[in-house]
């Protein structure tokens, strides 16, 4: 009878629970719960997961673009502004390029695409203010330089979110009690389509670029201003446009009426585009909405 009591009383092996590291990635979405269905199956950590890879992606860029300038005591004010320029030139690459990639790898969510990309440019463009603002301060960029190039790039931004509203769908109406982010059976899986939609922005990035080149080869680009257009219509060259160290002026990337014609045309285009979102968006819920009025 005692040696039955002992045995019951007789501690176990006490199991650990997760780390506080695991329990983080657990609560931000970056990682499946453990002991809890995961209900962020579908579109893991909405927002929170992207917040934190774009915060990651912000501080790698920026370490690795400065380390590689070498020691940072014998940098030259020239050598820092050429890693600035380096520094936007990415975070455009990170906002056009690896942010679609991102989206379109994932399975649409149930309020389509347009809700996603409310969030997302809210995450992509307040840290951006951050970097590129105090590099009047650092570089000696004019003031007017820098709010081109926030402009330029804010409008891209808007461009590649009006392309992912559409890529993305329209979504469907939420049922009662259902989670915006709980798995949607009726959703399109990634496939073949989304990789067309991946080459077209590629494409239309690219384009102005590859025609550059292409008539500076047949010796056809000899008018300035359309050098300086084509190298303005792309997000990877048009911080190298408008940042480059121009001395004779007296001041480093000063911008002319040139390159603001240019940022303002590209805003007028991001304008524009989600117009057109906004049609084929209303068009949609009307008949959606005829839809659910006929079952």
């Amino acid at each position: 009878m005692n040696d039955q009591q002992t045995t019951e009383h007789q501690p176990g092996p006490v199991r650990q629970g997760p780390s506080k590291f695991r329990l983080w990635l657990e609560h931000v979405g970056l990682v499946v719960p453990k002991d809890e269905p995961d209900r962020w199956a579908h579109r893991r950590g909405e927002p929170r997961g992207f917040a934190v890879l774009w915060m990651c992606f912000l501080l790698i860029s920026t370490l690795t673009v400065f380390m590689a300038l070498g020691d940072p005591v014998r940098v030259t004010a020239e050598g820092y502004r050429e890693g600035a320029r380096m520094l936007v030139t990415v975070i455009s690459i990170g906002i056009t390029v690896m942010w679609p990639m991102i989206r379109l790898s994932q399975v649409s969510p149930v309020g389509g695409g347009m809700v996603v990309v409310a969030k997302d440019l809210v995450i992509l463009l307040v840290p951006l203010q951050a970097v590129l603002w105090p590099q009047v301060v650092i570089t000696g960029w004019t003031v007017s330089a820098v709010a081109a190039s926030d402009v330029l790039l804010i409008s891209w931004a808007l461009i590649v979110g009006a392309f992912l509203s559409i890529a993305l769908g329209r979504g469907r109406r939420a049922k009662l009690g259902e989670q915006k982010l709980d798995p949607d059976r009726k959703a399109p899986r990634p496939g073949l389509s989304r990789t067309y939609w991946m080459i077209a922005l590629i494409v239309a990035i690219l384009l102005g670029p590859t025609l550059l080149i292409w008539l500076q080869s047949i010796g056809r680009a000899q008018s300035e201003d359309v050098r300086l257009l084509l190298r303005m219509s792309s997000p990877l060259t048009a911080p190298w446009e408008m940042l480059k160290d121009r001395i004779w002026t007296g001041q480093h990337a000063v911008v002319g009426s040139a390159h603001w014609r240019a940022t303002w045309m590209t805003a007028c285009f991001a304008a524009s585009a989600w117009v057109l979102v906004a049609i084929i968006r209303g068009a949609g819920n009307g008949r959606l909405a005829q839809s659910e009025q006929r079952a």
